[in-house]
């Protein structure tokens, strides 16, 4: 049976910079890489919290982002 390894995660933060001329969400991003894959919600959400006060912008959405390869 065919199962996802896990190879490396990546958490990124969506910053709202402002809008620009137009009207339109100015969006920063802001990437952190070496995430456990395994981390849980709960934890990733507890560490993310503490870091949203060091970005300038204020954060309106956090992805994690996992890289998995497929083995038999």
């Amino acid at each position: 049976m065919a199962e996802y390894v896990p190879i490396k995660s990546s958490v990124v933060f969506r910053l709202n910079a402002g809008v620009d001329g137009n009207g339109k969400m100015i969006v920063r991003s802001v990437s952190m890489s070496r995430v456990s894959p395994e981390v849980g919600a709960t934890a990733l959400k507890s560490a993310t919290d503490a870091l949203t006060g060091l970005f300038d912008f204020p954060v309106f959405a956090v992805e994690k982002l996992n890289t998995n390869s497929l083995e038999d």
